[in-house]
């Protein structure tokens, strides 16, 4: 059931600003609804296109019934998310991005790529990416890291593009002589 401030299933109440995701995870739109004490309306996320990765829409405040969707709380970080990058369980890479929901604007820098900057994760998030490559039995992976209230959560895993629909990779990773 849908209230102006709120969502309820099965008795249990979601409050805006809450964001929902498409079950489907090749699916990269990603809608916030905020409430009307906040003036309402949703941001959309979405796929890179050019230097644009999101829009804010004032009037739009219904959720989505046109598929599965996932809900989950809105979390507020500082402005950044972090993608971590794994390779084996004892190798991470993370880097820092401008979040999507900010201004919905991709710094780029003169050549044209996306402004990221090194991260040093702490020792519960190395420990993440170590059961994450573990669980998802994936050597090569990425996921990404919302810092907010003093905590690190994992809101998506995924395989780096040259992994996603790669037969040879897997062909490769899962031979028993290697």
């Amino acid at each position: 059931v849908e209230y102006d401030d709120h969502i309820e299933y099965k008795g249990k109440k979601l409050f805006k600003p809450f964001v929902e995701k498409p079950v489907n995870g090749d699916d990269h739109n990603i809608y916030i609804y905020y409430p009307p004490s906040h003036g309402g309306g949703q941001k959309r996320l979405f796929r890179k296109t050019k230097d644009l990765c999101s829009l804010f829409i004032p009037k739009a405040n219904s959720i989505r019934r046109d598929k599965s969707y996932i809900y989950e709380e809105f979390l507020q970080t500082d402005g950044f998310d972090i993608k971590v990058y794994t390779i084996g369980p004892e190798y991470a890479h993370a880097e820092a991005r401008k979040s999507p929901s900010l201004d919905g604007k991709v710094q780029r820098s003169p050549e044209g790529k996306e402004v990221r900057y090194p991260v040093n994760l702490t020792p519960h998030e190395k420990e993440l990416a170590r059961k994450i490559v573990k669980i998802f039995k994936q050597n090569v992976c990425g996921f990404d890291i919302l810092r907010a209230k003093g905590n690190s959560y994992v809101c998506d895993i995924n395989g780096w593009s040259f992994v996603k629909g790669n037969k040879k990779y897997y062909e490769v990773k899962n031979r028993k002589d290697i």
